[in-house]
C-alpha cells in the first residue's frame, strides 16, 4: 500500500512538472526567434493542454476501452 502511493505521489509530481518545463522549453525556444515571452506563453499552454489530457486518461473519460457485455 505504501510503495503504491508513493509511486502515485511522484506521478503526480511529474504531471505537475510538465507545465515549468514546456514553459522553459518555449522560452529556449522563442530566444531563438526574438519572442520569448510569446515561446513561454506557447510551452505553458502546451503544458497545460498535456496535463488536462494526463488527467483525463487517469480519470478513465478519454483512452479507456469499453467493454461489450460488461454485466454478463
Amino acid at each position: 500500500m505504501y510503495k503504491q502511493s508513493m509511486g502515485k505521489a511522484f506521478w503526480y509530481l511529474g504531471i505537475t512538472a510538465t507545465i515549468p518545463i514546456m514553459a522553459f522549453a518555449g522560452y529556449i525556444i522563442g530566444k531563438y526567434y526574438d519572442q520569448e515571452l510569446m515561446g513561454a506563453l506557447i510551452g505553458t499552454l502546451l503544458g497545460t493542454f498535456l496535463v488536462w489530457i494526463d488527467m483525463l486518461k487517469l480519470s478513465g473519460l478519454i483512452g479507456a476501452k469499453k467493454r461489450k457485455n460488461a454485466g454478463k
